[in-house]
């Protein structure tokens, strides 16, 4: 399992590749934001309510990253697929929390 880990996260394809899904889910919730849906008072709450859930998921991803920190600091690019994972992840559980705000409410 870590070797598989080490192959992955050494990979600079898979920091692109990363990177890629994060402007897609960046993407995906800027265009919520500026869409039909979104500008009036019930995409407003949905928007706020997804945005909440999602920091309270960053910072749980912000305080389980440092654990592997010595890890990911023997190489740059390792490091980089760590902060980026970090950042993609908290993305897609804000989109993901708005898709499922959006058919709750």
């Amino acid at each position: 399992m870590i070797e598989w880990l080490n192959i992955l996260f050494d990979s600079r394809i898979f920091l692109r590749i990363n990177a890629v899904f994060g402007f897609l889910f960046l993407g995906f919730f800027v265009f919520f934001y500026f869409s039909k849906e979104g500008r009036d008072e019930r995409g407003r709450g949905l928007i706020a309510t997804a945005s909440l859930i999602s920091f309270a998921m960053l910072f749980v991803l912000l305080n389980i990253f440092p654990l592997s920190l010595e890890w990911s600091m023997d190489n740059i690019v390792r490091l980089s697929n760590g902060i980026q994972t970090v950042y993609t992840l908290f993305l897609l559980t804000a989109d993901i929390a708005l898709l499922i705000l959006r058919k709750i409410r």
